[in-house]
């Protein structure tokens, strides 16, 4: 690779760090998925630091709230329980409410179907409960 492309790619990875940090203001929700891939995965690690966080996540044109709801809808329709757990816990972290989670779910209840929006809720009621057992106020 030329030194200019891990410079950008340097940049990127640099770029998805500090989109980590903004996440994480409040319960840290990204260690065990990143710890998992960097143990089992390593180069999935990499491209999710820097395409998925220095790139997708860090893009203008949504603020972080909006992109975050989105997110959480999209992973909830495409039932992908993990990472609708880790995003609503981001969603929290950036000042999102729970109000606004739980109708961005139960919106999916009108295109995907009331059982898909149910595990939703269900994920939502893990999130919410992990929080109140820590002390979250949010």
């Amino acid at each position: 690779m030329s030194d200019n492309a891990d410079y950008v790619n340097e940049v990127r990875y640099q770029r998805g760090q500090a989109k980590i940090a903004e996440f994480s203001k409040g319960p840290s929700v990204t260690d065990s998925v990143m710890n998992t891939l960097n143990k089992v995965a390593p180069h999935m690690a990499r491209q999710a630091m820097e395409f998925v966080l220095g790139d997708v996540l860090s893009r203008p044109g949504l603020d972080p709230r909006t992109r975050e709801l989105l997110n959480v809808a999209v992973l909830t329709a495409i039932g992908a329980e993990l990472e609708l757990k880790l995003h609503a816990n981001v969603a929290l972290n950036i000042g999102c409410t729970r109000e606004q989670i739980v109708e961005a779910v139960s919106q999916q209840a009108v295109y995907v179907g009331f059982p898909t929006a149910i595990n939703g809720i269900k994920v939502l009621e893990q999130v919410f409960d992990a929080r109140d057992a820590q002390g979250v106020s949010n």
